[in-house]
C-alpha cells in the first residue's frame, strides 16, 4: 500500500514539474515574442524617422538628458551619414557624419550645435564644431582641489568654432591645421569668485591657430575594435587673428583599441595631455571633465588650470539586437605647473553606460552614460558617438 501510495506522490510530481515546465516554456515564448514584437515596432518607429538615398542616409532623433549643470533637457538631433563613392579606393572606410542638434534646459539653456566628422576621396580630413550657447552657469574657481559653494552664478553668451583640417600623406599619416575661434560674453554675474581678478572676466575673443598631425591605423572611425589613433595640435591665440587674448595651447590625444571576440567585445584606452601658457582667460583653461573625458565630473570646467592629463580605459559589448553596454574607468589632474605632483590628489572616475546602435550596419551609436568620481561628483550624459 505503502508503495502505491508513494508511486502515486511520484506520479503526481512528476506530472506537476511537467507541467509547470510546459507553463515556463509557454511563458518564456510569450516574453520573446513581446521581446520580438517591441523591438520590430522600434525598428519601424526608426524607419519613419530614416531616409535614405543612394550613398546618403538622413536620421532624426530626439535627445533627453539632465545634468546638474544645465537641469532636464531636450532637443533633437538629424544625423546625416555619407559612405564613400568607393570603400575600396581606401585601406579605412572613412563614411562622413554630420551631427547638427538643438537643445533647451529647464535651468534655462539653449544650445546649436553643428558636428562634423568629414573625409574626401582626395584623403582630406575634417573634424569640426560650431556651437552657439546660452547657460546660466556657475564658476567653481581656478585649481584640482575639491570645490566648495558658495559659487558665482553668471551667464553665458558663446559662439565657438573648432576645426581640425587634416591632409593625408597616406592612409595613416595626416598633417595640417587647428583653427579655433570663440567669442564669449558673460552678464548677471553673482558672488565674489568670479570678479575682475579672474583673468577672462570681460570675455571677448579668443582666436588660435596652429599645426596638426595625427596618425590613425583604426579600422572604423566610428566604433574601432582594433588599431591606434594619435593626433597632437598646437595653436597661437594672438591679436593678428583678433584675439584679445595672448597665450598658447598644445595637446596630445592617443587612443588604442584591441578586440577581445571581433566585433562584439572591445577594449578601449586614452591619454591625453593639455598645456597652456601665457595670459589664458578661464574658459580656455585646460579641464578633464564632461561628456568625453572623464565620466563622472559632469562640470567640463569643474576643474581647470594651465595644464592637465587624463587616461580612461572603456570595456565595450554587444548584447542584443542593436544594443550594447560599456563599463569604464579613468583618473586625471589639471596643476598650474606642466606635470606638477602628477600622481597626487587624482580625480578618479568610473561607470556604465548603454549604446543603441542608430544604423543597423553602421557604428554609430547613441550612448547614455553614468559616472561617479572619487571626490562625490557624477554625471549623466545623452549624446551621439564614442567618448573617444
Amino acid at each position: 500500500m505503502q508503495k502505491i501510495l508513494g508511486l502515486g506522490v511520484c506520479v503526481l510530481l512528476l506530472t506537476s514539474i511537467t507541467m509547470r515546465a510546459q507553463e515556463v516554456e509557454k511563458q518564456d515564448t510569450l516574453d520573446n515574442g513581446f521581446v520580438e514584437q517591441a523591438a520590430g515596432m522600434v525598428e519601424g518607429l526608426i524607419d519613419m524617422v530614416t531616409f535614405e538615398k543612394g550613398r546618403s542616409t538622413l536620421s532624426f532623433y530626439p535627445m533627453a538628458g539632465y545634468s546638474p549643470r544645465t537641469g532636464f533637457e531636450i532637443g533633437v538631433m538629424p544625423v546625416w551619414r555619407i559612405k564613400p563613392r568607393n570603400a575600396e579606393e581606401c585601406e579605412f572606410y572613412r563614411p562622413t557624419t554630420f551631427a547638427p542638434s538643438l537643445k533647451f534646459s529647464t535651468k534655462g539653456m539653449y544650445e546649436v550645435e553643428f558636428d562634423a566628422l568629414a573625409f574626401t576621396s582626395k584623403r582630406w580630413m575634417f573634424i569640426s564644431k560650431f556651437q552657439y550657447l546660452f547657460l546660466p552657469d556657475e564658476f567653481y574657481g581656478i585649481g584640482n582641489q575639491q570645490k566648495e559653494p558658495p559659487f558665482s552664478q553668471f551667464d553665458i553668451n558663446r559662439f565657438a568654432f573648432k576645426s581640425d583640417i587634416l591632409k593625408g600623406l597616406n592612409e595613416s599619416w595626416f598633417v595640417g591645421l587647428r583653427l579655433d575661434f570663440n567669442y564669449d560674453e558673460f552678464s548677471n554675474v553673482e558672488g565674489e569668485l568670479l570678479n575682475p581678478d579672474v583673468l577672462g572676466y570681460e570675455g571677448g575673443w579668443a582666436n588660435g591657430i596652429g599645426p596638426g598631425l595625427a596618425f590613425d591605423s583604426r579600422n572604423d572611425l566610428l566604433y574601432p575594435s582594433r588599431g591606434w589613433f594619435v593626433i597632437f595640435s598646437a595653436a597661437a591665440y594672438d591679436n593678428f587673428i583678433g584675439s584679445d587674448y595672448r597665450f598658447t595651447s598644445s595637446s596630445i590625444d592617443v587612443r588604442k583599441f584591441i578586440s577581445l571576440k571581433g566585433e562584439e567585445s572591445i577594449l578601449g584606452f586614452q591619454t591625453v595631455i593639455n598645456a597652456t601658457t601665457g595670459d589664458v582667460p578661464f574658459y580656455k583653461l585646460s579641464s578633464i571633465g564632461g561628456k568625453r573625458m572623464l565620466r563622472g565630473i559632469a562640470h567640463p570646467y569643474r576643474y581647470m588650470d594651465k595644464h592637465s592629463w587624463f587616461a580612461q580605459a572603456e570595456w565595450r559589448k554587444h548584447i542584443w539586437w542593436r544594443l550594447g553596454g560599456v563599463v569604464f574607468a579613468g583618473t586625471g589632474k589639471v596643476s598650474p605647473e606642466f606635470f606638477q605632483s602628477p600622481f597626487s590628489n587624482l580625480h578618479v572616475v568610473s561607470g556604465a553606460g548603454v549604446r543603441f546602435k542608430v544604423l543597423p550596419d553602421e557604428g554609430l551609436n547613441f550612448r547614455i552614460d553614468f559616472g561617479i568620481s572619487n571626490h562625490g561628483d557624477n554625471g549623466v550624459y545623452f549624446t551621439i558617438r564614442e567618448a573617444f
